[in-house]
């Protein structure tokens, strides 16, 4: 256990691990076991997202399982800073059903913010998708999902809520979960869900009766870093 922390805490300073790109030992999407998981002292995640976001929604070719539903972002409308880099955001999107477990669990849906620093070195934040309380800032999106020939265009979305106030997450270094898989991304899934309204959930799994999800990869030695804390019992 003691070499796993301290390559778990080299992980935690470099927020990376140097694999081949041919080696495909780092593919996501993983399950998060407690068994792999090292509690941490976590870089502080500092995002930064617009309450008046412009998005250009794009149907990326349903119901192919490696489509989904894209909505990109103007320059400028969101990042998140992690150890003195800067990741903006480019789009985000959605798989059915989550792509990450947790110990196992899947819920209905997952989102991927995808951001990049100016390098081009790529960090999604993932969040899941659980069944409650209908999702008002994603309901323009939801109410009228877009067709592949045309886009949905909306001005002054409040993407700032799309990240809960409580940041803790699971962090691990691992893929794209679409074609080419290519690794190297720095991944952090957030631990607090988001919800959707059983009609949201629907709509979207009605464009991919087949889903839009890549099955688990193996860890293959890797650890996930973790600063979530256990529930206090009453």
């Amino acid at each position: 256990m003691k070499s796993l922390v301290s390559t778990c805490l080299a992980v935690a300073a470099l927020f990376a691990v140097a694999l081949p790109s041919s080696a495909q030992l780092a593919q996501s999407p993983i399950n998060i076991s407690k068994e792999a998981t090292v509690k941490a002292n976590l870089p502080k995640l500092s995002f930064s997202y617009t309450q008046k976001a412009n998005l250009t929604v794009k149907n990326t070719g349903a119901p192919d399982i490696e489509a989904t539903i894209k909505a990109l972002v103007v320059p400028g409308a969101g990042s998140v800073t992690v150890s003195g880099t800067t990741y903006n955001l480019l789009q985000f999107h959605f798989h059915t059903p989550s792509e990450h477990a947790v110990d196992g669990e899947e819920t209905p849906m997952e989102v991927h913010f995808v951001h990049a620093d100016n390098a081009g070195n790529l960090l999604v934040v993932g969040r899941r998708i659980e069944f409650g309380e209908k999702n008002e800032v994603l309901a323009p999106i939801f109410s009228k999902l877009p067709t592949i020939a045309a886009p949905l265009m909306l001005n002054k979305v409040n993407i700032k809520d799309l990240i809960p106030e409580t940041t803790t997450s699971y962090r691990y270094a691992g893929s794209l979960t679409t074609e080419p898989y290519t690794e190297g991304v720095k991944w952090v899934v957030l631990s607090e869900p988001m919800t959707f309204s059983s009609k949201q959930v629907a709509a979207f799994q009605r464009l991919f009766p087949l889903n839009n999800s890549r099955e688990l990869q193996p860890l293959n030695g890797r650890c996930i870093l973790s600063d979530v804390r256990k529930a206090k019992k009453d």
